[in-house]
């Protein structure tokens, strides 16, 4: 008997074949350049003993889905070399001075992927999200772990707050435009991997939503995606094309964060509006918001019928 085709969660789209040479390209390139390392492929990680760090690969293996194989190594090795910021001893020296820190600060909504192996400085959000301190390592973003932050002496809401100032100041959202995705929603991207940041106070992003507030989804490192909540049937529609086109985002990548959907309200805590990570759709909405939608969808659904 034959041996089952090789498929992992982390690279779904890739034949046998593909993963094959893709590992291949990672081992050579981390043993070429940091020696001793364990390759995890069901989980898709990398544990490099001299870094003392565990590297993921499913972003990597998104931005080499959309390559030719053939500038595939050139491409890891890239991405493997930026580890060098990453090691033990720059993190420390680098982390050690808070208040030299400070102007590099910032705050990125991440997923429980990206916090597996550290203790890091995060707000929990709804749906499996966090807000989580990070450091710009010259465009890399580089979570804080509470190891260094305890010795920081610092109120981590005052600490949160002041990384908020700098990614709204200085990593920009901006609308996408000629989008050609049917229904009224925006698509809103940024250069940086902190521009998820900017959920954090929303209102400065999008001043002209209404009281009902929107749907928003973070799909990818530097894509928010912003449905207003109308309670109707175009709003229905609407919010059901863009979690459709925000799931495509999320799994292309790269630098996936998630499929999950949030509710965002002017001078109200985020909550979540529907779930996805389990490959089916739920409406988690709160009450009153989950009823008068579920109404709104079964009158549309009546109406269809109808005519």
């Amino acid at each position: 008997m034959s041996a089952p085709p090789v498929s992992y969660a982390w690279a779904p789209w890739w034949t046998a074949e593909q993963l094959r040479s893709f590992l291949s390209h990672v081992k050579s390139v981390v043993q070429a350049r940091y020696g001793e390392f364990t390759i995890d492929e069901a989980e898709g990680t990398v544990t490099i003993e001299k870094m003392d760090c565990v590297l993921g690969l499913s972003n990597l293996a998104q931005t080499c889905r959309v390559a030719e194989p053939g500038d595939w190594r050139v491409i890891i090795y890239n991405h493997v070399a930026r580890l060098d910021d990453f090691s033990p001893g720059l993190l420390a020296e680098r982390l050690a001075d808070y208040e030299k820190l400070q102007p590099d600060l910032r705050v990125r909504v991440v997923g429980q992927q990206h916090l597996s192996y550290i203790d890091s400085v995060c707000d929990p959000l709804p749906l499996g999200l966090s807000a989580c301190l990070c450091v710009d390592l010259d465009g890399a973003s580089c979570p804080v772990d509470r190891s260094y932050f305890n010795d920081w002496g610092v109120d981590q809401g005052e600490v949160m707050a002041i990384a908020l100032a700098s990614t709204l100041l200085d990593e920009p959202l901006a609308a996408l435009e000629g989008s050609d995705l049917p229904g009224n929603f925006q698509i809103l991207t940024g250069d940086s991997l902190f521009v998820s940041g900017h959920l954090l106070d929303f209102g400065r992003t999008v001043p002209d939503i209404g009281p009902m507030g929107a749907v928003v989804t973070v799909p990818t490192a530097q894509t928010v995606m912003v449905c207003p909540v109308e309670l109707n049937e175009q709003f229905v529609s609407d919010s059901a094309t863009m979690l459709a086109a925000s799931y495509i985002r999320y799994l292309a990548g790269p630098n996936s964060v998630s499929p999950n959907a949030l509710w965002w309200r002017p001078d109200h805590p985020l909550d979540g509006f529907a779930r996805l990570d389990n490959q089916a759709f739920e409406l988690v909405a709160p009450e009153p918001l989950r009823s008068q939608l579920w109404e709104t969808l079964k009158t549309k659904t009546q109406n269809q019928k109808d005519e």
